[in-house]
């Protein structure tokens, strides 16, 4: 019964879709064969997601290369939700659940007790003297906790649901909150910056230059993500709070040259960020986002605290759609070229594209979900990870995302409201609330450049 059901529910959608076509959301064609063909490929795809990420694929995964998890194996891990989010069929819950247990298996216990899923560091993060020691990855935790949170999300919104799957949300909010998540504080990679917002850092084992180094806005974003997540499913505060502070932190390192954002790939936070062996230096290149797909992520950030209704409100927003539309990208559908952030070093390679940005610019969603890249789309709909993985966020956002988020509306508002109208929430927004004015933040190429320092350890 379940592919009939499938079937009506794709029905439904394609109804959806005819019916927005003559709404005011930007670009919102109706959902024809070419379309079907595309989600019927990775709803295919999805179906066979707990066989091809085994609990043994993911052990060896980890082992030889721990932040391949983030990358290789958490983008299939999320196609069962996208798959539910636009079926409705209740079979890809039962999928999420299948393919999870798979990841839980192959978890360890750390030394501190706090349990992860542990394995070498990428080679330019091992550090020379043990580059086979056992570390412990971030972003791993933090997408874990936004896919079990947003799991929780949807059989919250389902008594049935809730009683059915009461088990796994016990075990994964444990998870989440009491391993996941609080390691990283007990270690100390949380730092709260005062008025400039927090950071996360990396842990200790790695390279010297390595270790302890804040993240960039891209992992940062990563880990924002998480922390919202787990706060629509919990009422914390704490994770609300944090993700207000390092949305914070990326809204005061944006420089506003015109009418338009611009910010570094990585800014220095403090002394932990100062090169070991030359106090003049800092440990990382400070420059504009030099591949495609950190851009995107960093323009998410911002997208997805407006829509919590924290942070980045509608000028922020009409800021980064000036920077996409005016700086990333020279506008061309058939002859496109993109650039950094601030156009140095020519045309890149790579779509500078930030897809969350579609609800605001006709032509940014006729670039994506139309034309060109949904012929791809189709030619690779077969492809195990084109069709799946890849295909995921173009399916989300094509049939999900963008009827969601038509005329600008903020998806979560009602959880940032929530927080505005606690005590604790309120202050901490009027505390930080600020807003950039031009020519706006400067990166401090150098120690000596940035008064005050904070403090190292």
């Amino acid at each position: 019964m379940q592919p009939i059901r499938c079937g009506l529910r794709i029905a439904a959608v394609m109804m959806l879709g005819a019916a927005l076509a003559g709404a005011s959301a930007p670009n919102s064609p109706a959902m024809d064969d070419v379309d079907r063909q595309i989600l019927e490929g990775f709803l295919e795809h999805t179906r066979a997601v707990p066989e091809r990420i085994s609990a043994d694929h993911v052990r060896e995964l980890v082992a030889d290369e721990a932040e391949g998890l983030r990358w290789r194996v958490l983008p299939y891990v999320e196609m069962p939700l996208t798959a539910y989010e636009i079926t409705g069929d209740e079979a890809f819950l039962d999928t999420f659940v299948a393919v999870f247990a798979n990841l839980e298996a192959a978890l360890t216990e750390g030394p501190d007790g706090y349990l992860g899923w542990y394995g070498k560091a990428l080679p330019i993060f091992q550090d020379p003297e043990n580059p086979d020691r056992p570390i412990d990855v971030l972003i791993n935790s933090f997408g874990g906790i936004e896919l079990v949170s947003r799991f929780i999300e949807h059989i919250d919104a389902d008594p049935v649901l809730a009683e059915r799957y009461a088990a796994e949300r016990e075990r994964y909010l444990d998870l989440a909150t009491n391993h996941l998540f609080e390691k990283w504080n007990a270690r100390g990679n949380y730092v709260e910056l005062g008025r400039r917002g927090a950071i996360y850092r990396t842990h200790e084992g790695l390279a010297p230059t390595k270790s302890h180094l804040t993240q960039p806005i891209n992992k940062l974003e990563d880990i924002a993500r998480g922390l919202l997540a787990l706060y629509r499913v919990t009422d914390d505060e704490q994770y609300m709070a944090q993700a207000v502070r390092i949305g914070t932190f990326f809204k005061r390192s944006l420089a506003l040259p015109s009418e338009h954002y611009e910010w570094t790939y990585w800014t220095p936070a403090g002394a932990w960020d100062i090169h070991p062996d030359n106090p003049d230096q800092w440990k990382h290149w400070i420059g504009a986002e030099h591949r495609a797909g950190y851009y995107g992520s960093s323009v998410a950030l911002a997208v997805e605290l407006y829509h919590h209704g924290v942070v980045f409100d509608e000028t922020d927003i009409e800021r980064f759609v000036n920077t996409q539309l005016n700086q990333a990208w020279n506008g061309s559908l058939d002859d496109p070229q993109f650039f950094r952030v601030d156009r140095s070093d020519g045309p890149r390679s790579g779509s500078y594209i930030a897809a969350g940005l579609a609800p605001w610019s006709d032509r940014l969603a006729e670039f994506i979900y139309a034309g060109e890249r949904r012929d791809s789309r189709l030619e690779n709909a077969g492809h195990p990870w084109q069709g799946g993985p890849a295909a995921r966020g173009w399916v989300h956002g094509r049939f999900v995302y963008m009827n969601e988020a038509r005329d600008g509306r903020q998806i979560h508002a009602a959880h940032g409201e929530r927080f505005r109208a606690s005590e604790t929430g309120g202050a901490l927004l009027e505390e930080l609330e600020f807003d950039v004015e031009s020519p706006g933040y400067r990166a401090p190429r150098t120690p000596a450049e940035m008064r005050p320092m904070p403090g190292g350890e």
